[in-house]
């Protein structure tokens, strides 16, 4: 069956040619109207296709929900499309569709694949109004098989939003008539683009004492909106949230980072966790998995951890089991350093460190690490070389060793030279030599360094004031700046276009990467 998804490099020619791969498969005889409907998803949603492994059924979860199963290490959803929309009969479903939309994997029961179809995009149809009110609209558009077969083009981002998988203000790009005239805004695109294109700029943080009094978490403790942080661009401060393990140890995670702190609830066991995963919860709609931090990091305690973090990065969410909640603290990042040599050499989980009015010292999850560590690192993909007749060259800062190693396995498929930074301190030092050189031998800096990537939370100085002293430095003119980073929501997006930032990339999306490096190497 992964045949039918083998080689799917070549795919990336159709761009522009208003051409659509569609993934077709069938959900059954339908017992009220005697059809067997061909229905169709986008080839480029799908990440794999596979028989319908254990399925693990959670708390409270809808009656179309047919469970979690284990994806790579990771649990996914699965959805039972043949439920959701309605369609009655007694066919087992023997197929699992992995599909991602804006980041979130998730699975859809089928009963069979069928096909790939290649169309015109002229050849896609608005659908009829008795079929659009039989499937509850869940149908964007019509096409046709060489042998005159209907194929239905399913609204699966709709499923998804209905479902609570996925945001309902995400842009509605999957099945769109080439007539509609939406504009569409993909994860790599232009900050003024998005900007000018988006709603308000929302800024969540954690709803925590600044002080000495320790937020109440035997109920939720939820974000709430405020300018408060976002006024904190450009000035090298953070806001940690602290916490504890168990021990005498402070450990401390960017504030951007917590949606939420509550009480963990009934956590449900499934087949396959990675070590340190305690299982699953029922999160606002979503089933996410829950880490035992302690247990993660290999610490011993007595008491066991009912309060939990959950947190948002990487486009994933996930449950982390603390012992308690502190307090938010705001510090300037030249005083956050770096664990290099210490203890991220070994492989740690901390990323950084820094000190309290007390004396004592606070250690800073590197949670891509975790991530990483507990569920396993994304392959890279099939990535095209770079064809240019010039020397390209890439300059990136990042103090995640996770991250730098996969933006080097990135840059090296597309056959990019690349000079690279462990924090942005060190990038403004090291940029600052290469254009006090360029400017002594009178050539320009960008025929140099096409592109500047970097990260947006670094000790010692971070990526808003990195962005910020090359954009006010003449010698830079000309190098687009890439801002890539875990924190991937709207209100990290308007602080990096306040100062700058060209290009805003979450991480980490090889694909996404890659296509939005492309054109700015041209």
């Amino acid at each position: 069956m992964s045949d039918l998804l083998n080689n799917i490099d070549y795919r990336a020619g159709m761009a522009g040619a208003d051409k659509r791969e569609i993934l077709m498969f069938t959900l059954g005889m339908d017992a009220r109207t005697g059809r067997d409907e061909i229905f169709g998803i986008n080839v480029f949603r799908v990440r794999e296709v596979m028989r319908v492994p254990v399925i693990t059924r959670a708390p409270e979860m809808d009656s179309f929900a047919a469970g979690m199963v284990s994806f790579h290490g990771v649990q996914v959803p699965v959805i039972d499309l043949a439920k959701y929309i309605g369609i009655e009969t007694d066919r087992i479903p023997e197929t699992v569709i992995v599909t991602e939309y804006n980041g979130q994997t998730q699975g859809f029961l089928i009963r069979a694949v069928a096909n790939i179809l290649i169309v015109d995009g002229a050849a896609m149809r608005v659908p009829p109004p008795k079929l659009l009110a039989e499937l509850g609209g869940l149908v964007t558009a019509i096409t046709e098989t060489e042998d005159g077969r209907r194929v239905l083009m399913l609204d699966t981002e709709r499923v998804l939003v209905k479902a609570g998988h996925l945001d309902s203000r995400a842009p509605d790009i999957e099945n769109a008539l080439p007539e509609n005239g939406r504009k569409v805004i993909s994860s790599g695109d232009s900050l003024l683009a998005r900007s000018q294109s988006s709603p308000a700029w929302d800024v969540m943080r954690v709803e925590a004492s600044h002080g000495e009094v320790q937020p109440n978490v035997g109920k939720a403790v939820k974000p709430v909106q405020t300018e408060a942080s976002i006024s904190l661009v450009g000035t090298n401060k953070m806001e940690i949230l602290l916490f504890s393990l168990g021990s005498s140890e402070k450990f401390g995670i960017n504030v951007f980072k917590v949606k939420e702190v509550c009480p963990a609830g009934k956590i449900t066991r499934t087949p396959n966790m990675p070590a340190g995963v305690d299982g699953i919860v029922l999160f606002q709609g979503h089933v996410i998995p829950v880490l035992n931090l302690a247990s993660f990091m290999g610490m011993r305690s007595q008491q066991k951890h009912r309060t939990m973090m959950v947190t948002e990065f990487n486009n994933h969410t996930l449950g982390f089991l603390v012992q308690g909640i502190d307090r938010v603290i705001r510090v300037d990042w030249d005083k956050v350093r770096a664990t290099e040599g210490m203890l991220s050499d070994n492989g740690a989980r901390i990323t950084a460190i820094t000190e309290l009015d007390d004396g004592s010292l606070v250690s800073i999850l590197d949670v891509e690490q975790i991530l990483a560590d507990a569920f396993g690192e994304s392959t890279i993909g099939n990535i095209a070389k770079v064809e240019s007749e010039r020397d390209l060259c890439i300059f990136f800062a990042d103090d995640s060793a996770v991250a730098r190693r996969k933006i080097a396995q990135v840059l090296d498929k597309m056959a990019v030279r690349y000079v690279q930074a462990a924090n942005g301190n060190k990038a403004w030092d090291r940029l600052k030599n290469m254009a006090d050189k360029a400017q002594s031998a009178g050539i320009k800096l960008r025929d140099q360094i096409q592109v500047i990537m970097t990260d947006a939370e670094m000790p010692e100085m971070d990526g808003y004031v990195l962005t910020q002293r090359i954009k006010s430095d003449r010698r830079f003119e000309g190098i687009p700046v890439v801002m890539h980073t875990s924190l991937s929501s709207d209100a990290n997006r308007e602080m990096a276009r306040r100062v700058g930032v060209d290009y805003y990339v979450p991480k980490f999306d090889s694909m996404v990467l890659s296509s939005t490096l492309r054109p700015l190497l041209a």
